[in-house]
């Protein structure tokens, strides 16, 4: 079973623009630590994640995402920092608001978009799906991954298929949610093709 958190809200998460909504920033590979609430959700995920045994955490290398797992978990299981769940890297985008550019447009892999530094979806596919293709040759283990958005719209479209329309948006989990994944249901749809 794998089991992947979201990194707790930064101040970049909880931008608000200025007319007082909330616009968050892209933070890609911007090394921000939690803010109060990123603090606070992560002992919510603790309650959530008590009582679960892990084999082993894997863990991106970004300090929020560390800190997350820091307040979320005190169990004994390995932790490994893994580069293939950084987040994606927002090259010229980095530090802009959601608004700033088409978001949207950025999240669908049917976009067929060229950047001048940011990665691609299929990039980050690449990287988060090469990862999941390793853990599924073991899958009983429960395998918590504490990661970031970006990563967690990809990973999820490894156990559910990519979104009709393209748009990888469709996925977004809010910051400091837990979801469960079971490689058993993708096995056996394997064994069917």
């Amino acid at each position: 079973m794998i089991y992947f958190l979201r990194h707790g809200s930064t101040d970049w998460n909880e931008n608000l623009n200025n007319e007082g909504k909330k616009d968050p920033k892209c933070q890609g590979r911007c090394d921000l630590h939690l803010n109060d609430k990123g603090k606070k959700q992560s002992l919510e995920a603790k309650e959530e994640l008590n009582g679960i045994k892990f084999d082993r955490i894997i863990c991106s290398p970004l300090i929020r995402a560390k800190e997350t797992l820091s307040i979320a978990y005190e169990g004994t299981a390995p932790i490994i920092y893994d580069n293939r769940i950084i987040e994606r890297d927002f090259g010229e985008f980095e530090g802009l608001t959601r608004s700033e550019f088409n978001f949207n447009s950025f999240w669908n892999i049917y976009g067929n978009q060229k950047f001048d530094k940011a990665e691609s979806i299929i990039e980050v596919q690449t990287r988060v799906f090469n990862l999941l293709d390793e853990l599924s040759f073991n899958p009983s283990e429960n395998i918590l991954i504490v990661a970031h958005g970006g990563v967690g719209l990809v990973l999820m479209s490894y156990f559910e298929g990519i979104p009709e329309d393209g748009n990888y948006l469709n996925f977004e989990l809010g910051t400091g949610k837990l979801k469960e994944f079971n490689f058993e249901k993708i096995l056996k749809i394997k064994e069917v093709i």
